[in-house]
């Protein structure tokens, strides 16, 4: 048996490396001890890692290990968890609860035991502590079979460490607990120690956008099971020491996805007399359960008035386009989704649940595989991981799956299709399922499906002004959306309705007079959606002497810098490619004249990953001023994001600078 570590693939800046192996190799002592504080910890103010940090995790320690009672398998967990309190805002860590199951099956029930938990104060200049007592904690049911031990710590203050330590005994000796190295505060030591008798195999996936510091195991042998006979464990140690806070940051589609972590998976046990269990699914046997699940597989066949539909479309349709056309725009407008992402469908009927016309994202699509059947096509479910689920992974598990649409093959070609969303044309994947990949569910020729980049998302802004006096500019302004702007924008517009969505956004500028203002081409997926108005722009500009100080852009351009931090260790997720185009035409006052145009500037990022272009212009009677932003990447990685960080500086720089305008 060897333990097998895995890597995601879009992790860029480390490799997949193998533990180093020793035999009998001496353990060091455990990182902390429990009531043994340092006074350096105490007399802390900022840590120099990060001085923003409002706390700082000194140490995670754990420990995993096996043992058996009445021949089962129990698992047997430690944790131990320093934490530092530096500023005000992180006085929410005082509150802790661990979070522990309770099963009808008692064998299997977890319990807390061993609950200590101390607040670490320096008064006067004398250590001081605060030890809780039993009465200090309280259980709380969770959802389902989920309870939680729950305790506040006393006496905290800006400078105090709290200090809790407790154990914790599982009959679910087949799942072991993952271990986060991160979390939403600096940690400066995490480490985790597990014993894991030979009896078990588990595939331990490592998940890190940083080094480890430690990656060891070493083999040994003790009783478990047999009084008299020693068999092999597995010893592992890993740890990570200054792992910096898992920020939420602009354009990120899961924190999760970058946690650094560590992950068990059971391959198969091999108990003495009993002899190999294999637990590990093949993507064969996936296909098979699912196809043969009451709510997959077998629903497919419940929706029987896919027929009678079909005979309808085929009879008003010539060629195959038209025809998958007219199924998908069917179920899409025909079925209500409920927000729900799932695999599986509700267990409801598919024929209910056209009754009812509303369901979750399985029975719409599974009822979408089943008219395209009927319709001649050859179509099966996909199933995927959405953007918010995290990235799919080729491990065969079923779990790391939230969402079902349909494939067709037309004219030879995969194309991938979801009738959740209204406003998505044939061959267009609403943005939560645009992750990379999906599985495709069917009994031969299972495989991955790649999900083909969209097309790039378009913002067009087309301007003519007049420059009036008093500080006002009059005229026209035509904004126009295509790709997935155009999904986002006709969403947002019929989430409110026109006329609701139109109060919102005069209310949104309370400088402009309108006196036209209407949206067009929201209520198909197959028109453009354009914002017509005609407006009077109040105190548009300023005034000094005899000149007019004019900034273009007029609000519509990039005010600040989504980028903030000088670095950053996740890529950058648009999603799609995207372009912004604002193209504005000023006729000038006839009394004034130009006297200083911003300089024209291009911008390109590296290896064709984006292009900033900035024009002035100055004409008879006028000016006309041309701005594009264009990110042709859906994803930019860590090592790209200082140069789109200073690409937006030069957006934001320019889209500032004012035109200078002198009379006569």
């Amino acid at each position: 048996m060897s333990p097998i570590f895995t890597l995601h693939k879009c992790i860029l800046s480390i490799a997949c490396a193998l533990l180093s192996f020793c035999i009998n190799a001496q353990t060091p002592a455990t990182p902390i001890t429990f009531g043994s504080i340092d006074l350096k910890d105490l007399q802390m103010k900022t840590y120099e890692k990060d001085t923003s940090a409002e706390a700082v995790v000194l140490c995670d320690y754990g420990e995993y290990s096996y043992y058996f009672g009445n021949d089962l398998p129990k698992v047997h967990y430690k944790r131990h968890i320093r934490i530092k309190i530096l500023k005000k805002a992180g006085f929410g860590f005082a509150s802790q609860k661990i979070p522990f199951y309770i099963s009808s099956d008692g064998n299997k029930s977890e319990d807390v035991s061993k609950l200590k938990a101390i607040t670490w104060n320096l008064e006067n200049g004398s250590l001081v502590s605060y030890t809780m007592s039993e009465e200090d904690f309280f259980e709380e049911k969770g959802s389902g079979n989920t309870y939680y031990k729950k305790f506040t710590f006393p006496q905290v203050r800006e400078g105090s460490v709290l200090e809790f330590s407790y154990e914790l005994e599982s009959g679910f000796w087949y799942d072991l607990r993952s271990w986060n190295f991160q979390t939403n505060i600096p940690t400066v030591w995490s480490e985790l120690r597990a014993e894991i008798p030979a009896y078990f195999d588990f595939k331990i996936t490592l998940l890190s956008f940083i080094p480890l510091n430690v990656k060891e195991t070493k083999q040994d042998s003790r009783n478990f099971i047999r009084s008299n006979i020693r068999d092999p464990y597995f010893s592992y140690r890993f740890a990570l020491a200054d792992a910096p806070s898992l920020k939420i940051e602009p354009y990120v589609t899961t924190i999760e996805n970058y946690r650094s972590k560590i992950s068990f998976e059971l391959a198969s046990t091999f108990f003495p007399n009993q002899g190999k269990i294999d637990y590990s699914q093949t993507w064969e046997t996936l296909n098979e359960t699912l196809l043969t699940n009451d709510n997959f597989g077998k629903q497919i066949k419940k929706y029987d008035e896919a027929q009678k539909i079909a005979e309808i479309l085929k009879s008003q349709t010539k060629d195959s386009l038209s025809l998958l056309t007219a199924a998908y725009q069917y179920i899409q407008n025909s079925m209500q989704w409920d927000g729900d992402n799932r695999v599986f469908t509700s267990g409801t009927n598919l024929n209910k649940v056209a009754e009812k016309k509303i369901g979750n994202s399985a029975e719409i699509n599974l009822m979408l595989v089943r008219l395209l059947r009927e319709c001649g096509f050859e179509a099966n479910p996909v199933i995927l991981s959405t953007r918010e689920n995290g990235f799919p992974t080729d491990l065969v598990l079923l779990d790391r799956f939230d969402f079902t649409i349909a494939h067709v093959v037309l004219n030879g070609k995969d194309l991938l299709l979801d009738a959740t969303s209204k406003l998505t044309k044939v061959g267009q994947l609403p943005l939560r399922c645009l992750n990379d990949k999906g599985r495709l569910i069917v009994r031969k020729n299972s495989r991955w499906i790649p999900i083909p980049a969209p097309q790039t998302s378009r913002k067009v802004v087309l301007m003519e002004m007049d420059i009036l006096p008093d500080q006002q500019l009059k005229g026209n302004v035509d904004i126009s959306y295509l790709g997935h702007d155009a999904i986002y924008f006709k969403s947002a517009v019929l989430a409110k309705g026109k006329d609701a969505y139109l109060v919102d956004y005069k209310k949104n500028k309370p400088n402009y007079d309108f006196s036209k203002i209407a949206i067009t081409g929201v209520d198909s997926a197959e028109t453009m959606p354009l914002l017509k108005l005609t407006a009077t722009v109040n105190e548009a500009y300023s005034i000094a002497g005899d000149r007019i100080y004019l900034s273009p852009m007029i609000g519509m351009g990039e005010d600040t810098n989504p980028f903030k931090t000088p670095n950053r260790s996740y890529p950058v997720e648009f999603g799609i490619p995207q372009e912004e185009t604002f193209s504005a035409l000023y006729k000038l006052p006839a009394d004034y004249a130009v006297e200083e145009l911003p300089k024209s500037e291009s911008v390109a990022l590296p290896n064709n990953g984006g292009r900033f272009d900035f024009r002035l212009t100055v004409l008879e009677g006028g000016f006309k001023i041309d701005s594009k932003i264009a990110l042709k990447k859906p994803i930019y990685s860590s090592e790209e994001y200082g140069a789109l960080r200073e690409f937006y500086n030069r957006i934001v720089f320019k889209h500032a600078e004012k035109i200078i305008l002198k009379k006569k």
